[in-house]
């Protein structure tokens, strides 16, 4: 008889569940499964608000904007729901720039004020306080708010002042130069730069918001402070 109650007890740490049986659900994990479910249903039911809402959602976005006949993809009284920088935009004179459109644009002609500082050290000849001196600051300060343009390309009033007035820290690829220390020089143009500023300047002009993104600990490229873009 002890033989026996010893093989229909249960060892120690064994559980009181079967193989066989199914473990029911805890208060715990149930209470759990359904906060989980409740917060996706939200979810989904915010997201499907949001879509039915937003203009995106109501037409192929690549048929908000495309390339059209004339000299303007998009027009100045259109409204921009996005920027796409394969096309060109009235608003800000922004006509694209890569490896298969803007290739007679020349960058020269938008740096010849950060060139004549760079080849004699000043940025005019003319003498402090005189008639052509005060001109040049003059033309130099409005090319700075309002934009330059030279044929039919517009750089931003920002880039301009970047490329012409901004001095930066320079790479130096000679060894022997680097050592010696780390100089300043004025920015090169670089074509997504150009991008960058009408697109800020668009977004000025349109009353929307502006995102870019960088690494944490980094300046921002371009060089744009929190009050320019919002925190």
């Amino acid at each position: 008889m002890e033989e026996n109650k010893k093989k229909r007890g249960r060892a120690k740490g064994e559980s009181l569940v079967r193989p066989d049986q199914k473990k029911l659900p805890t208060f715990s994990d149930k209470y759990e499964e359904d906060l989980i479910k409740k917060l996706f249903e939200a979810e989904l039911k915010k997201k499907s608000e949001d879509e039915g809402e937003s203009p995106y959602y109501e037409e192929d976005p690549n048929k908000v904007h495309q390339k059209r006949e004339g000299l303007w993809d998009v027009l100045v009284d259109e409204e921009i729901h996005y920027f796409d920088p394969e096309l060109s935009y009235e608003l800000t004179g922004y006509r694209p720039i890569n490896m298969t459109q803007g290739l007679d644009f020349n960058p020269t002609f938008f740096r010849e004020a950060a060139i004549s500082y760079e080849t004699t050290g000043s940025y005019t000849e003319f003498l402090p306080d005189s008639k052509p001196y005060n001109d040049y600051w003059q033309e130099q300060y409005k090319r700075c708010v309002e934009g330059y343009s030279v044929g039919i390309y517009r750089i931003t009033g920002d880039h301009y002042f970047f490329l012409n007035f901004y001095r930066m820290p320079v790479v130096q690829n000679d060894t022997k130069k680097a050592i010696a220390g780390q100089e300043e020089g004025f920015p090169n143009f670089l074509s997504k730069q150009y991008e960058f500023f009408h697109y800020l300047e668009m977004c000025e002009y349109t009353g929307k918001d502006c995102i870019m993104l960088k690494a944490r600990g980094l300046d921002s490229w371009p060089p744009i402070t929190k009050e320019r873009i919002g925190n």
